[in-house]
């Protein structure tokens, strides 16, 4: 597996794989109408083209098939997702241990993420805390996450 920089030939991939991992792997945590909220089943491609031509994620990439993919920021994570397919097998972890080598060589001190209440105890595994639990309005429906900070 590899992390690269943000190629176009991906764009279709990513929000399906947003989609797809929020739906197949939050459902334990998030009720059917939050997770449509969250992540709607009829993708806005082009508003997902215009994002990424902005954020210019990094991906993970296994045997040329994006497996995972993050957004990184300033001292912010947006965006952490894995293949459900893919979960538990180094995916995010190397996401992250990309992420942090990125941010040791921009000085960047303290890192902070919005986690879902599946991921959080990942994020935790790896030294994040939590500061606080966000509730967050979308579509009528209310989702919980938390700012986590890595110091």
């Amino acid at each position: 597996m590899q992390i690269i920089k943000y190629d176009k030939k991906y764009k279709k991939e990513i929000p399906e794989l947003f989609t797809n991992s929020i739906h197949k792997t939050c459902n334990k945590d998030y009720t059917k109408e939050q997770l449509n909220a969250w992540a709607k089943l009829d993708i806005d491609y082009e508003a997902w083209e215009k994002r990424l031509d902005k954020t210019k994620p990094y991906l993970a990439i296994h045997d040329k098939k994006l497996v995972g993919f993050t957004e990184f920021y300033e001292d912010y994570i947006d965006c952490f997702y894995v293949h459900h397919e893919y979960q538990g097998k180094g995916v995010g972890k190397a996401l992250l241990l990309y992420i942090l080598k990125k941010a040791r060589q921009n000085e960047i001190k303290k890192l902070r993420v919005d986690a879902s209440i599946t991921a959080k105890p990942f994020f935790e595994k790896y030294g994040f805390k939590v500061i606080k639990k966000n509730i967050i309005k979308r579509d009528n429906q209310l989702l919980i996450n938390y700012l986590m900070t890595f110091n």
